[in-house]
């Protein structure tokens, strides 16, 4: 059994796939900023253990990377899941500054966890990067920011796997629609967002554990031949 790495791990997708992987006999280190959540989570499952950070603080992280190298952590994987969507607003209009509050979590906080794992990542681990349908093949215009760091992050997933050549997998996980706090808050609450996904291609958005299995198969040595991709998981959403 492995060792997994996974940010946002306190709701959401990324709770989905921690209780997975801990279900499956890994153990988990799951990170996140809300204690409370963190102590819910570790209370499912013995497997998991939380670690508070703020991604947007780069101290946070290199003091938690410090952590995991001083504990002698080896990692069997890495979910980098933790994003944000910014402020939403037309992009003629939105100032400079939205971009960088995005891009800090979204784009450098990412390639930070993946500089300070890399010597902890065992060979043939496997790395997952959350890249969302909006960096790749759906651009809302009213999230401009949020596009743009998705697609960059798809970027920098095909920028490492290439450089790893094997040794490390690197792949992207582009969600359509999920049913997470985080999406009902962008569209207002979670009623508007049942609403809005009356118009998706199947009626209705996908639930994290509908997802999670994805980013699991990716993580493990079943994908072994799967690298370099950024892999689209929406229910259909991108052909409507």
């Amino acid at each position: 059994m492995g060792t997994f790495l996974i940010t946002g791990a306190t709701s959401g997708i990324g709770r989905a796939v921690a209780l997975r992987l801990a279900e499956e006999g890994h153990d988990v280190i799951g990170v996140g900023r809300d204690e409370a959540r963190g102590e819910e989570i570790e209370a499912v499952s013995a497997r998991i253990t939380f670690m508070a950070c703020d991604l947007s603080r780069p101290d946070d992280i290199e003091a938690m990377m410090d952590e995991l190298k001083d504990r002698v952590i080896t990692l069997d994987g890495l979910f980098n899941n933790a994003a944000t969507f910014g402020r939403p607003g037309t992009p003629e209009r939105l100032p400079a500054s939205t971009f960088d509050d995005v891009f800090e979590l979204n784009v450098r906080a990412v390639n930070r966890l993946i500089q300070r794992a890399l010597p902890l990542l065992a060979d043939g681990a496997s790395v997952v990067n959350n890249a969302a349908i909006v960096g790749h093949v759906k651009f809302p215009p009213m999230l401009g920011p949020y596009a743009a760091s998705k697609a960059a992050v798809i970027a920098l997933t095909k920028t490492f796997a290439h450089r790893m050549k094997g040794k490390v997998r690197f792949n992207a996980v582009c969600f359509g629609p999920v049913d997470t706090p985080l999406s009902h808050k962008l569209y207002g609450g979670e009623a508007k967002f049942h609403e809005a996904m009356t118009h998706h291609f199947r009626g209705y958005a996908a639930k994290p554990d509908e997802v999670a299995p994805v980013v699991t198969f990716l993580l493990s040595e079943a994908s072994s031949y799967i690298n370099g991709q950024a892999i689209t998981v929406d229910g259909g959403y991108t052909l409507s």
